[in-house]
This record gives structure tokens, C-alpha cells and sequence, in this order.
């Protein structure tokens, strides 16, 4: 059978050790976890052995046959890992394991990793002997919303609630590496007081930004400052904050803006719009200043060029990222568009 990586750990605890487990995909903490998870039932089960089967080089499968079929001198179970890595099987080796993992009543249990599997070899006896006897744990990269819902259920495991802010802004910083994700959780464990996160707490702990600059930096140009929002702009790279910490930030506040924006074309009063995008009052005389400077359509490319400002962040395109970002603050402060892109008046 197969089974998800976040639902492994139940299942292991409410069953006896199958006959086999194959751990394989391209998400490298999931699978990390989900065979440490594997060894750690072995172990509370009685495995107390354990052999190690690297097939990434010129395997000897033969020898693996024999190896399994001896009995131990140490232990009656034992926990056979067989390392496949990005090596497929050849058809000695398919063969191998096909036999190995059939065997309904072996005493042993035998954990097979690997790094992705197209369809071929997912199709293959193999594989398909591994799900029949045993279960098979894929480990794929997971979609933005799924990886929201992760990182949540990883930082309730430390004790932590993110807001949805605070989640966001993670999953943006991480941009789908779990492994870079539980590294991020585990440093806010470490880091902060509160058992609720919230925006401003994940920044400072996270993007170093004990220095509240990065919002001070936009509420500048949100106030039409576009010298001071520049000049802390320029501060902030000095000192090493990432430029996607800035970009996250303003694409935020224009989204924000163009939704109120949009409210207010349709007739919806402004404080109720405000209160309806989730702004606070203590934000409401600002944002009502940036509102006055620009109209729905240059709020619609403003937030279209932050966007594509955040590709290039990310590497797609080229350009100036710290330059086109400047641009775009000195833009959303009130002045004229000097990226790539024009903006409409």
C-alpha cells in the first residue's frame, strides 16, 4: 500500500513492522524523517541488527541474497536497508529484491530508499512487490497551500502557532524547501518568547530583522518619503537583509492597497473597506495618504511589476534586482517608474 510521509509516524505506532518499506521521492526531509522514522519503530519493535545495502555503486546482489538468508548470530530480526539512491535496479537487482520482499513470513524487515521514480519504475515488479507486501512512502515537493498546512502542523509540533502572515511570509522565505522550513521553524522555537507567532516576531527571528527597517522602509514610501524609503532600502542591503524580505513586504501592502482600492470603486466607504482587508486603525491615516496618490489601474501595475520584481528575486529573468526594486519603492512613494517595465499613469 502507499501512505502519505505526515501519516507514516500514526501508522507505524498503531501496526506491526511490514515486510518492506520504500522511501523514495525528490523532497529530501520528508524522506529523511520517513525512513528514520522506519528505523525508529524497528528498534522499539525488537530489530535490534541492522545491515546496510549500497546499491548506488556495483552491487553485489547475489551477496544480498545469501546475506539475507543467513541467520543472525546477534539477533533473531533483523533491519536489511538497501540504498538505492539515484541507481536503479538492473535486472538482477529487480529480481533480488522482488524475492527478498515477497517473503510474507521473513523475520526481517527491509527498508529500501530512493531519489525519484518515473512511471516505468513505478511500474515495474519491483515496485509493485514492495507495495503488495509492504508500503511504499512517497516523498514529493509539495504544492504552496499544502505546504502552508505543513507549516503549520511543523510549528504546532514545537509548540507554536504561526498566524497566516507569519506562515506566509515562511513559506515565501523557504520557497518550498522543507528542509529550509523546519530549519526556520526550529530557529523561531528557539528564538522567540511567544507561543503565537505573528508577522513581526517571524521577521525578527527569522530575517534577522531585529531592526523593525523593513517596515519602516515601506511605510515610507507608503507616506510619499521616497529619499527615506530609499535610503533605508539601502541601509537594509548594507546590512545583509534580503532583498525578497523587502519585496515580500511591499507586494503585501499593494496588494492590500489594490483590493481597498478596488472596494472603493464599486462605492464601499473607505473605513469599511479598511476594516474589511484587515488593516489596523493605527495604519488607516496612512494607507488613506498612499490611496490619494494613486488610482485602481497604476495600483494594478504597481502590484503586476512586484510580481514580477519577485521572479526576479528568485531567478527568473534577468536584471537588477536591487535596482529594480529601488524603482519600485520610489514608484509607490509617488514618483516615476524607472524599471523595466512602464507603469500606467
Amino acid at each position: 500500500m502507499q501512505i502519505k510521509p505526515e501519516r507514516l509516524g500514526e501508522h507505524l505506532s498503531r501496526e506491526s513492522l511490514a515486510t518492506c518499506y520504500l522511501v523514495f521521492g525528490p523532497e529530501p526531509l520528508q524522506a529523511l524523517e520517513s525512513a528514520d522514522a522506519v528505523r525508529a519503530a524497528a528498534r522499539s519493535q525488537g530489530l535490534s541488527e541492522r545491515i546496510v545495502f549500497d546499491a548506488t555503486g556495483s552491487p553485489d546482489w547475489n551477496g544480498l541474497t545469501a546475506s539475507a538468508g543467513n541467520l543472525s548470530l546477534f539477533a533473531d530480526r533483523r533491519l536489511i536497508e538497501i540504498r538505492l539512491g539515484t541507481k536503479k535496479p538492473d535486472k538482477i537487482g529487480a529480481e533480488c529484491i522482488t524475492e527478498l520482499v515477497s517473503v510474507s513470513n521473513s523475520p526481517d524487515t527491509y527498508l529500501l530508499t530512493a531519489e525519484s521514480l518515473d512511471r516505468q519504475h513505478q511500474a515495474s515488479t519491483w515496485f509493485k512487490a514492495c507495495e503488495r507486501f509492504g508500503t511504499v512512502v512517497a516523498c514529493r515537493e509539495l504544492e504552496f497551500s499544502v505546504f502552508k498546512r505543513w507549516l503549520t502542523l511543523r510549528a504546532e509540533r514545537s509548540g507554536l502557532t504561526l498566524s497566516d502572515e507569519a506562515s506566509d511570509f515562511i513559506a515565501v522565505r523557504a520557497e518550498g524547501n522543507l528542509l529550509a522550513a523546519a530549519q526556520e521553524i526550529d530557529k523561531l522555537a528557539l528564538l522567540t518568547t511567544k507561543e503565537t507567532v505573528d508577522l513581526a516576531a517571524a521577521m525578527v527571528a527569522i530575517a534577522d530583522s531585529a531592526r523593525y527597517d523593513v517596515f519602516q522602509c515601506i511605510d515610507a514610501a507608503l507616506d510619499g518619503n521616497a529619499a527615506r524609503a530609499v535610503r533605508m532600502a539601502r541601509g537594509l542591503r548594507e546590512e545583509g537583509t534580503d532583498a525578497i524580505v523587502i519585496g515580500w513586504s511591499l507586494n503585501r501592502e499593494l496588494r492590500t492597497l489594490t483590493r481597498v482600492a478596488a472596494a472603493r470603486a464599486t462605492g464601499t466607504a473607505i473605513d469599511a473597506a479598511l476594516s474589511a482587508n484587515n488593516v489596523w486603525a493605527t495604519r488607516h491615516t496612512l494607507i488613506k495618504r498612499a490611496l490619494q496618490r494613486h488610482p485602481v489601474a497604476r495600483l494594478a501595475a504597481l502590484l503586476e511589476a512586484s510580481i514580477r520584481l519577485d521572479q526576479l528575486i528568485k531567478g527568473i529573468g534577468i536584471g537588477d534586482v536591487w535596482g529594480e526594486l529601488e524603482s519600485l519603492i520610489l514608484a509607490v512613494a509617488g514618483g516615476p517608474w524607472l524599471g523595466r517595465s512602464e507603469i500606467t499613469k
